[in-house]
């Protein structure tokens, strides 16, 4: 089968290491590439998609709320998200998926518990999917500069700015969605880990740096953190799925993906 990501800039992508030590893993003979489309030519992604006769493939920045015209269909998860990060062509049919939040739940599942109180930092895409995802058996709390964003959404979420965060010992899981300690990007926390309690997990969907000013903080306080490599690994897992119906053999993923993240860095 053939597979690839599709965006603009992609060079740098994971997703071709990923998915290839994926295919290897099980034995697979498949193919993925990555596939840099200029935004100016994306009207022609349909013929670009077809010359390259894949089965199925992802979408990242610019193109995940675009593609969504010329899906066929689209699930009803990423109707509510409002982008679409995964396509499975199926008998000439474009079905359009979002598998970003329940890669997050599931690169998380080993620290969840029932009912836990939320806090996610940032309204952007990636906020709205793990939002969505996160508040069907947990109460969601959603902390911006500003409301109208989330106010936007067509699921009702507990909107609140950062200014209106008071105590900050009643979650059980902070979540950071923005870009604040990405390489690049500034690097001074949107809280104060100090202020969490004990008990409180603290995730940054971040993993370039592996530990964020935010997850440094956190780790001072002894908190538990997790950075966001799982939650990369299993939304591309969950796309591996939707596409072939087996199970992606994760691990071998991850492993590709943190060798490949070390030899960057050395660079």
């Amino acid at each position: 089968m053939n597979f690839a990501v599709i965006g603009h800039p992609i060079r740098h992508s994971l997703s071709p290491v990923m998915h290839h030590a994926n295919f290897k893993a099980l034995g697979r003979n498949d193919e993925y590439s990555a596939l840099d489309i200029d935004p100016k030519h994306f009207h022609h992604v349909k013929d670009i998609i077809a010359q390259k006769h894949l089965d199925g493939f992802n979408v990242t920045i610019p193109f995940k709320v675009d593609i969504m015209a010329y899906c066929d269909v689209i699930d009803d998860a990423a109707q509510m998200i409002g982008a679409v990060n995964t396509v499975h062509i199926k008998d000439g049919k474009w079905i359009g998926y979002n598998t970003d939040g329940i890669g997050y739940l599931s690169s998380i599942d080993h620290v969840l518990k029932d009912n836990m109180n939320i806090l996610i930092l940032g309204a952007g895409g990636a906020s709205r999917a793990i939002s969505y995802t996160m508040m069907q058996n947990h109460q969601v709390t959603v902390a911006n500069r500003t409301l109208k964003r989330i106010e936007s959404w067509p699921f009702k979420v507990n909107g609140m700015t950062y200014n209106a965060l008071n105590d900050l010992s009643i979650y059980d899981l902070v979540i950071n969605t923005t870009p604040v300690g990405m390489t690049g990007f500034d690097e001074v926390p949107l809280i104060r880990c100090q202020e969490l309690k004990q008990s409180c997990v603290v995730s940054d969907i971040i993993y370039t740096p592996e530990k964020t000013a935010f997850l440094k903080e956190a780790a001072l306080q002894d908190l538990k953190i997790i950075n966001g490599l799982g939650m990369f690994v299993m939304q591309g897992a969950k796309s591996f799925e939707l596409w072939t119906g087996l199970k992606a053999a994760s691990h071998a993923m991850s492993e590709a993906v943190q060798t490949t993240l070390k030899g960057r860095n050395k660079c």
